[in-house]
C-alpha cells in the first residue's frame, strides 16, 4: 500500500469534519428503506477506512515513542488521554495496529473498507494461534481466505470459522480437528480461570450482582431463562389480574429475565449438598402472621420478608418455617406433615400437565405445591388439598391486593376493590 506525504498546509481531517457536518443535515426520515440501507452500508465502509487510518496513526506513535515523550507509560495510555477513551480499549487498538503491520492483506482490506476493525482483530488473532510449523506463505493463504470470509460473515461467525483456518493449508482433517479442539480447550480453560461472581446488598431490598462464566454455562442459563419466560400465562383476552401488568407481559425483557432468575434460585436442588441444612433457609414467623396478619418475617440470613412472601416461601420444601406463638414459643419447626412429599408431588404430576392457574401453560415440573385450604387454617397436606401452581401465580395467591377463586378452568384472579 503506497502512502503519500501531504503538504503541511493541508488539513484532511478538517475536510472530513465538514463533510460529516453536511451528512448530519440529511433528513433520514425522508429516505426510503433502500436508501437508508445503502447509507448504512456506505457509512460502514467509511468507518472501516477511518479505523484503518487511526490504527496507522497508533502504529506510528508506537514506533515514534510518543508516550515516552509525553511522560506516559504506554501508547495505549497516551491514546486514551488524547481521545478521552477507555485505556483498556486504546491499549487493545495499539496492539492491533502493531500486528496489522505484519498482515498486509488484512490491512489493505480494512483500508479499502471491505471489512471492519473487529473483523481484522479476529484475523490477526487467528494468525497468532496457528501452529509454528505453518510457513509464511501458508499464513498468507490462510489470511486471504479469512479476509474473503470476513466480507460475508459477521465477526462472531468469522471467529468460529477461524478456528478451522488451518484447513486452508492442511489436507488432513484429523490434524485440523485436533488443532481446533486444542484452541477450544485452551479457551475453556481460560474462561474457567476468569469465572467470577460478585454480589452486593444495596440495602433497599435488592441485591446487585455481576458474573462472568464460561460460554457453555452462559448458554445453559440463557436457555433456561428463555424457557421460563417464553410460555404465556393466560388465554387471549385474559385480564391483567390473571396474567400480570405490562412488565410481566414481556415488554421489559430485563425484568422478565430477572424474575425468571429468581424462580431458578428458588428451585435449585439441595439434596446433593452436605449437610442438607446448609442450603435450608429458616423463616421465623409469628403464628398470627402465618394466619393472615401483616408483619415482616425474618430469615436466618438477617433479611426481612413481607408476610405474603414468607407465606409463599413456606410452601416450598427448601424453606423451614419456624412458627412462634404469642410468647415466642416454637409451635412448629417444619414438621413433615407441613410439607408435601416428593411422592405426593409425583402423584399430583400424573393428574396435571401445567400450572393450576387458568390459561397458564407453565409445565407442572416448574410449579410449586400449594395448599388449597391454607395449612395455617387447618388444611391438610393431602392430594385432595394440593395444587401445582407456577411461581408467578403463587406470588399472586399470597398477594393481598388480589382475590383468587378455583373454578373448572383453574384458579382465577381479580383485584380487590
Amino acid at each position: 500500500m503506497t502512502l503519500q506525504a501531504l503538504p503541511i498546509t493541508a488539513d484532511p481531517v478538517a475536510r472530513v469534519h465538514a463533510d460529516l457536518d453536511d451528512l448530519g443535515r440529511v433528513d433520514t426520515d425522508q429516505l426510503t428503506a433502500c436508501e437508508q440501507a445503502a447509507m448504512l452500508e456506505s457509512m460502514g465502509r467509511a468507518e472501516a477506512k477511518f479505523a484503518a487510518i487511526k490504527l496507522r496513526v497508533l502504529a506510528s506513535a508506537e514506533r515514534g515513542r510518543a508516550a515516552a515523550a509525553a511522560g506516559l507509560a504506554s501508547t495505549g495510555q497516551w491514546a486514551a488521554q488524547a481521545t478521552n477513551a477507555d485505556p483498556v480499549v486504546a491499549h487493545r487498538q495499539v496492539q492491533l495496529s502493531a500486528r496489522l503491520e505484519e498482515r498486509t492483506i488484512t490491512q489493505a482490506a480494512l483500508a479499502a473498507g471491505r471489512l471492519s476493525a473487529e473483523h481484522a482483530a479476529v484475523i490477526v488473532h487467528a494468525d497468532s494461534q496457528l501452529p509454528d510449523s505453518v510457513s509464511t506463505a501458508q499464513r498468507a493463504v490462510i489470511e486471504q481466505a479469512l479476509v474473503e470470509k470476513a466480507q460475508v460473515m459477521p465477526p462472531t461467525l468469522l471467529r468460529r470459522a477461524a478456528r478451522r483456518a488451518l484447513a486452508e493449508v492442511e489436507p488432513d482433517p484429523v490434524v485440523v480437528d485436533a488443532h481446533e479442539n486444542e484452541l477450544v480447550a485452551d479457551e475453556e480453560a481460560s474462561a474457567r480461570s476468569r469465572t467470577r461472581l460478585s454480589l452486593h446488598d444495596n440495602g433497599d431490598g435488592t441485591v446487585t450482582g455481576h458474573f462472568t462464566v464460561p460460554t457453555l454455562h452462559g448458554h445453559l442459563l440463557r436457555k433456561i431463562l428463555e424457557t421460563i419466560t417464553a410460555p404465556r400465562r393466560g388465554r387471549l383476552g385474559a385480564s391483567t389480574a390473571q396474567i400480570g401488568g405490562s412488565s410481566t407481559l414481556r415488554t421489559d425483557w430485563d425484568y422478565a429475565r430477572g424474575t425468571a432468575f429468581c424462580e431458578i434460585l428458588e428451585h435449585l436442588p439441595t439434596d446433593h449438598l452436605h449437610p442438607r441444612t446448609a442450603a435450608t433457609v429458616v423463616v421465623t414467623i409469628r403464628e398470627e402472621t402465618l394466619r393472615g396478619a401483616l408483619a415482616v418475617a425474618h430469615l436466618d440470613t438477617l433479611v426481612e420478608l413481607s408476610a405474603g412472601e414468607a407465606r409463599r416461601l413456606a410452601c416450598n420444601a427448601t424453606i423451614l418455617p419456624a412458627v412462634l406463638g404469642g410468647a415466642s414459643v416454637p409451635l412448629d419447626l417444619g414438621r413433615s406433615a407441613r410439607l408435601f412429599s416428593e411422592a405426593q408431588r409425583t402423584a399430583l404430576g400424573l393428574r396435571h400437565d401445567t400450572s393450576a392457574a387458568e390459561g397458564c401453560d407453565r409445565p407442572f415440573a416448574w410449579t410449586e405445591i400449594h395448599h388449597l385450604q391454607a395449612w395455617a387454617a387447618g388444611g391438610t397436606t393431602g392430594l385432595d388439598n394440593a395444587i401445582g401452581i407456577c411461581h408467578f401465580h403463587h406470588q399472586r395467591i399470597h398477594d393481598p391486593a388480589y382475590h383468587h377463586r378455583s373454578g373448572t378452568g383453574g384458579i382465577t384472579f381479580h383485584p380487590r376493590r
